[in-house]
């Protein structure tokens, strides 16, 4: 386990290095085919590199927009705005996203508490929202004057009724607090070492996931990081192996 910890951290580069992957990103100012993008990684700015992108192309998109807070992305500032405003900003990233994906398509759009009373209408008015996911993300040492936010959402949702979703792929593994035994052997659980367990389907609360601290090695300046295993469940759950993820 030491040497997983270990090797779990953020990895910076030399600028030798930097010279060297910089031509390997792909910036994009004329139509795009999909052979073109296929395992690229696209650098520009998003309203200005989404309209040459290849229509209907797209199985699952994952965007974590700026929330409406004021926050340094890596010298690029985004400032809160009136609510207003910032709805005129979120549906023209929905207006830019929603020809790229396919009829069948999921989208997980990540939140926090405030901005999701914002998008939410314009959610519900383009795609069929199936739920809304909320991850525990302890961070920080709270408020004397407020409640300590601790958690973001993830709007789930998908483009028509024909989507595809592997909720068995994503099965946690919890304790058993009440066994249930049926003429005395376990009931959908199993007895182990270290207790009983049973593997059962995920909710709409997440509290397994990790987020790196400041003090820990794959923390990053991002103001709103996400853990590796929070975009592998995502996949996880709504991609087939091959297929289009944005």
């Amino acid at each position: 386990m030491g040497n997983s910890v270990g090797r779990n951290k953020t990895l910076k580069c030399s600028k030798s290095e930097i010279q060297k992957f910089s031509r390997e990103l792909l910036r994009v100012d004329k139509n795009q085919s999909i052979n073109n993008i296929l395992k690229k990684l696209i650098l520009g700015d998003f309203f200005s590199t989404a309209k040459y992108l290849p229509r209907n192309f797209v199985d699952l998109m994952i965007i974590d927009p700026p929330y409406n807070l004021t926050k340094d992305y890596n010298g690029s500032l985004f400032k809160k705005r009136e609510k207003k405003d910032y709805e005129i900003h979120f549906k023209k990233v929905i207006d830019n996203i929603y020809p790229l994906m396919k009829s069948d398509a999921t989208l997980y759009i990540c939140s926090d508490w405030s901005t999701s009373s914002i998008i939410s209408p314009i959610l519900y008015d383009r795609f069929i929202v199936r739920n809304r996911i909320t991850w525990e993300r302890e961070k920080g040492r709270g408020s004397k004057t407020n409640f300590k936010n601790n958690s973001e959402d993830i709007w789930y949702c998908t483009k028509s009724k024909n989507y595809y979703f592997a909720a068995e792929k994503i099965k946690l593994k919890r304790r058993v607090i009440a066994p249930y035994r049926i003429k005395g052997k376990p009931k959908d659980w199993q007895e182990e070492k270290m207790g009983n367990f049973r593997l059962t389907y995920p909710s709409n609360i997440w509290t397994d996931i990790t987020i790196p601290f400041w003090s820990m090695p794959e923390n990053t300046p991002h103001p709103t990081q996400k853990p590796e295993k929070l975009i592998a469940k995502l996949v996880l759950s709504s991609s087939k192996k091959g297929g289009g993820n944005f």
